[in-house]
């Protein structure tokens, strides 16, 4: 046996999670890219995840990170004090700031709406259910305020027949 593997699990977990954040920190040194090491060492874990050979250095990982995510909330801690601390050259940049959050917050909100759409359409079809094919009687609805398996917008009929009045939810 090893020295390694006789280590504590979670001891394991926190070298492989530490040994990813320091590829990604010496990834971002050498090529000079403007992404935070931390993240470049995060999306290789991601990575190694995916890969169906290294998928058991996640593995090992877990241990380690499951704790860490369980009190993630801790780790929000030094980024509020490090706003707090800059808080005159936050107010400087206050537009910019503001157009940079408004602005993530709208295209994360498209883009998993739209993932959560194709995600339903996928699962549908997989499923094969009635009306896989596009536009069926039990296809994924789709647009502002459609909800699958709720009432026709147009006749105001539910899909058995009875009618609803505006006002009455599905019963």
């Amino acid at each position: 046996m090893t020295r390694i593997a006789s280590l504590p699990p979670v001891l394991l977990g926190l070298v492989v999670l530490l040994l990813a954040q320091m590829v990604g920190l010496a990834a971002a040194e050498l090529t000079g890219l403007p992404v935070p090491g931390v993240v470049i060492g995060l999306v290789l874990l991601v990575a190694l995840g995916l890969l169906r050979p290294t998928r058991a250095v996640v593995r090992v990982a877990e241990p380690a990170a499951v704790p860490l995510l369980a009190h993630l909330q801790l780790l929000f801690v030094p980024p509020g004090v490090g706003i707090v601390l800059e808080m005159r050259s936050l107010a400087q940049n206050a537009l910019p700031v503001a157009l940079a959050v408004g602005g993530s917050f709208v295209l994360t909100l498209l883009v998993a709406g739209w993932l959560l759409q194709a995600l339903l359409r996928w699962q549908h079809r997989r499923r094969g259910g009635p009306g896989a094919a596009a536009g069926g009687p039990g296809a994924v609805a789709e647009g502002p305020g459609a909800v699958a398996g709720g009432p026709d917008s147009s006749s105001g009929h539910d899909p058995d027949g009875s009618s609803l009045d505006p006002g009455q939810a599905p019963a």
